[in-house]
């Protein structure tokens, strides 16, 4: 699966219908997933593979997204001008509640626009937002906003918290 297909998904009821526009195939399910496996089954049968993206629509989710990119364009912002205030990286972080690799990505300049940040942690588990939620997880730092990296070679594990080098990793 190399394209990514995204699909609009309004939800109707009790039933959530997915569209990929330009290839003409509809999806339904009672759940996300099963819609997208609907969806799926639809571009197989038209001959098509590729990643099906379904993105929710509704006013409500409208605004969150404008609300997510607004607050992230103001991160970058924030962070760059504490750069520029020769502010330290664990400074940053702490100030801006986000952890110390975002905010290095932040400054190298991998995530310069909004939406950015969902990109990047896309690949990295964010089911646990401090050490403290988690007994596996937990560390002399609990209560920091973290992330565990993705163990490539085994889907679902992660690894070590990279902020926390004390915690364990694999939860």
């Amino acid at each position: 699966m190399s394209e990514v297909i995204k699909c609009r998904t309004t939800r109707r009821g009790r039933t959530w219908v997915a569209h990929a526009a330009e290839h003409g195939v509809y999806g339904s399910g009672t759940s996300l997933r099963l819609a997208r496996a609907s969806v799926e089954e639809g571009l197989a049968l038209a001959g098509l593979t590729g990643e099906v993206e379904l993105v929710p629509v509704t006013p409500e989710l409208e605004r969150l997204r404008a609300a997510d990119n607004a607050r992230t364009a103001a991160l970058i912002e924030a962070v760059k001008a504490l750069a520029l205030r020769r502010a330290t990286l664990r400074d940053i972080a702490e100030a801006t509640s986000e952890p110390m690799a975002y905010v290095k990505r932040l400054l190298a300049g991998g995530a310069t626009a909004p939406g950015a940040q969902a990109a990047a942690a896309s690949e990295e588990c964010s089911c646990v937002l401090t050490c403290a939620e988690d007994p596996k997880t937990s560390c002399s730092l609990s209560g920091q906003r973290h992330v565990h990296p993705a163990i490539s070679d085994r889907p679902g594990a992660y690894g070590p918290c990279p902020e926390h080098r004390d915690a364990p990793g694999d939860h």
